[in-house]
């Protein structure tokens, strides 16, 4: 019952956030011919890493991590997620503030984090 209300809640999330970014991408018609500069993630490269970040997130909701590694995990430049996608710390942040200025590009990177966070849920379900 407690893992099964986690878990609307945690969808309930999900959708709330995708509405938000659909209304901002709603606001700006430019963003189709924004040309992705180099230095910046490609949108799938940015939904995996996005991924992890919700996956972080939800393991911090239900507390399985101490202190100590929250803070090691989401504010140190050397945390789990940048390393297993090879990425720097200036890349990622350089990359959202890239995305949070172009809606209707953060809305199909979040798209992407949505199919696959879809994707890791339906096989959790499968193995049980």
């Amino acid at each position: 019952m407690i893992v099964m209300k986690r878990s609307f809640i945690f969808c309930m999330k999900k959708i709330i956030l995708f509405l938000f970014i659909l209304i901002f991408a709603a606001c700006s018609s430019d963003d189709q011919k924004v040309v992705i500069p180099e230095n910046i993630l490609s949108k799938q490269k940015m939904a995996a890493v996005m991924v992890d970040v919700h996956l972080l997130e939800a393991a911090l909701n239900i507390r399985t991590f101490s202190k100590d590694q929250v803070t090691m995990n989401t504010i140190n430049p050397n945390s789990n997620i940048l390393k297993k996608n090879n990425i720097t710390k200036m890349q990622y942040d350089d990359s959202f503030e890239f995305y949070s200025k172009h809606p209707l590009l953060f809305s199909e990177v979040y798209q992407l984090v949505l199919n696959n966070l879809s994707k890791l849920q339906a096989e959790v379900m499968t193995k049980k």
